[in-house]
Order: C-alpha cells, then structure tokens, then sequence
C-alpha cells in the first residue's frame, strides 16, 4: 500500500470587523478575540497531529489562525500569495 498524505483546510478564524466591512480580499483584518480563540482550539485539537508543514495566505487573519498551529509543531509558516 502507498503512503498517504492528509491535507488539512481551514478557513481563517473569526474576524475583527465592527464595522461589517465586505474585507475580501483586503489587508488589515486581524482576527477577533473570539477568532484567537478559535486558533487555538485548533491548534490544540492537531497537536498530535503529524504535521510536515502550515500554509497560509500572506492575509493577516490567515497569519494569525495559522500561527498556534505552526507553533505547537514547531514549524514556520509558509507564506503561499496564491491562496488569496
């Protein structure tokens, strides 16, 4: 039997955006408290996942619900533009 790969896909945490702003695409939206929240719930559900790699778009809200992640395994972020 060949080896597998599993592919995790998340979509970024809740955002801060009191101002309901269609955001997109657009740079500067950072996660809410409740969205860091949700991060880390993540991270802490795959921490015994094995992880070879975190890849995230360059948005910040992306940046941020990626980094527990890449923190529990120990594993930078790779930063992928293609993802936007």
């Amino acid at each position: 039997m060949s080896p597998r790969t599993l592919v995790h896909f998340l979509r970024h945490g809740e955002v801060h955006n009191p101002a309901g702003v269609l955001y997109g695409r657009l740079p500067g939206f950072r996660l809410s408290e409740n969205g860091r929240g949700q991060a880390e719930k993540v991270a802490k559900v795959l921490a015994e996942a094995d992880l070879a790699a975190v890849v995230a778009s360059p948005l910040q809200r992306a940046q941020e619900t990626a980094a527990p992640i890449a923190d529990t395994h120990g594993l930078r972020i790779v930063t992928e533009d293609g993802l936007i």
